[in-house]
């Protein structure tokens, strides 16, 4: 799986090279050329992807569903709602919760490749379901049981230092998504049965480097 997820996601950032990376590697130009200029333009995405979280003064828009969360267009705004949005209420978060990645950010089309391809893996990611207590959890797939666990708990924020429902997928002992990669989610709640959340790896830049969601309560 490691050796799937590093090519996988220089292919497609490969498709947004710069006019300038294109030249610089030209058809003459050897394997190990073409390999350092992929890295060297990944990390030029990923810089600008948190880039694109806008500052810390960029305002909120007004949104309190999730048919407002799904219908924003910018991620600088799905940031700073984030940022403006409370930690949901401890052990409030139990149950399952339908999922929906928001397609922002020039990183979007990477994260949803990882998340419904490789993350499941062959099935896509559908949501949430946390324990009757709230402590673990794991995500769920179109297809097959729950699974990639995480152990759920209100903290500090790795971005802004505010509480927010953190999801540790190393904590749960998942060894590849966790231990290896250092995924984690940040959520807190912009409306009742409503989670807005930051997905991110340690290893490509944390939760500034963020992919972010929407889960929405079901109901019976």
């Amino acid at each position: 799986m490691r050796r799937l997820l590093v090519p996988t996601v220089l292919i497609v950032a490969a498709e947004s090279l710069t006019e300038a990376s294109q030249i610089a590697t030209g058809p003459g130009a050897g394997t190990g050329t073409t390999v350092a200029a992929l890295v060297a333009s990944l990390g030029a995405l990923i810089a600008l992807n948190i880039a694109q979280n806008g500052g810390t003064s960029h305002p909120p828009p007004s949104c309190s569903d999730a048919a407002g969360l799904l219908a924003l267009t910018s991620k600088a705004d799905a940031v700073a709602l984030w940022r403006a949005s409370p930690a949901p209420t401890i052990g409030g978060w139990s149950g399952e919760w339908e999922g929906r990645l928001l397609p922002l950010g020039v990183l979007a089309p990477v994260s949803a490749l990882i998340t419904h391809n490789l993350f499941g893996p062959a099935s896509r990611w559908s949501g949430k379901a946390f324990s009757a207590d709230g402590g673990s959890g794991a995500n769920l797939f179109e297809r097959g049981p729950p699974r990639r666990a995480f152990r759920a708990s209100v903290a500090p924020s790795t971005l802004d230092g505010r509480p927010v429902l953190s999801l540790d997928y190393a904590a749960a002992g998942e060894p590849l998504w966790g231990t290896v990669l250092g995924m984690r989610d940040e959520l807190r709640e912009v409306a009742p049965g409503v989670l807005l959340g930051l997905g991110g790896m340690r290893a490509s830049g944390g939760v500034r480097n963020a992919a972010p969601f929407v889960l929405v309560r079901k109901t019976a």
